[in-house]
């Protein structure tokens, strides 16, 4: 299991770009544009773009998966903040992009593998989100990963919000896919430990047990120690 969560990173100064964002771009003409907006409005202070990521600005050689990746900064009106309003951006930036979120002296980056569709060249797919733990906003920032191009260093970045190391050679879209489906297994065997916990007939009970038992070990499979850490 990796330990991941952890860091905080020090964006490049000559990458800044410090671009507020209207926040109606990212509800307006969405199908849920009522619920979205409120959304907006009750837990968002500010949407920024920070910082653009790029050949210009970092002398890395952009890829044809990653053009470039974007720093998004969002500031956080209370305590709530609905996974809702990162898919919202997300949906209306076309590259990849990582999120800041700062909110009550407290920060967090964020971020969904995104990556072009295979079926409309103009949409993208968007998997779970990937989370560091919250850190005071004066927490120590560690320098960008040293990579030969942007798609390797969107790869390191996203790898350390992952508590699961990568297998030997595996690719960024695998690794984030078998983290999701991890995240499934962890809440059925939750569930199921709830259920087992609850029952009073012990002829059920056993068989809750049976179907936990079934559960940690689809998630020991998936969790098997790599042989060593692999890039893009």
């Amino acid at each position: 299991m990796n330990k991941a969560g952890g860091t905080l990173f020090a964006w490049p100064k000559q990458a800044e770009f410090g671009r507020k964002l209207n926040k109606e771009l990212f509800y307006a003409g969405a199908r849920n544009n009522r619920k979205l907006k409120e959304l907006f409005t009750d837990q968002v202070a500010r949407v920024a773009w920070k910082y653009k990521l790029a050949s210009s600005t970092l002398n890395t050689p952009a890829t044809v998966d990653v053009p470039e990746i974007e720093v998004i900064q969002i500031d956080v009106s209370g305590t709530d903040f609905d996974p809702a309003i990162l898919i919202a951006i997300d949906k209306a930036i076309p590259n990849p992009t990582i999120h800041e979120i700062h909110s009550a002296g407290r920060v967090k980056q964020s971020a969904a593998y995104k990556r072009a569709s295979e079926s409309d060249a103009n949409a993208w797919v968007i998997s779970h989100y990937l989370s560091s733990d919250w850190q005071p906003v004066d927490a120590v920032r560690m320098p960008l990963p040293t990579s030969l191009n942007l798609g390797i260093l969107y790869a390191s970045l996203l790898r350390t919000m992952i508590d699961l190391l990568p297998q030997n050679g595996e690719p960024l879209r695998s690794h984030v896919e078998r983290h999701g489906q991890v995240l499934q297994l962890r809440r059925d065997a939750e569930r199921i430990s709830q259920k087992m916990n609850a029952e009073k007939q012990l002829n059920r009970k056993v068989e809750w047990n049976s179907q936990l038992r079934s559960v940690n070990q689809e998630i020991q499979k998936l969790t098997r120690t790599p042989l060593q850490e692999s890039n893009a």
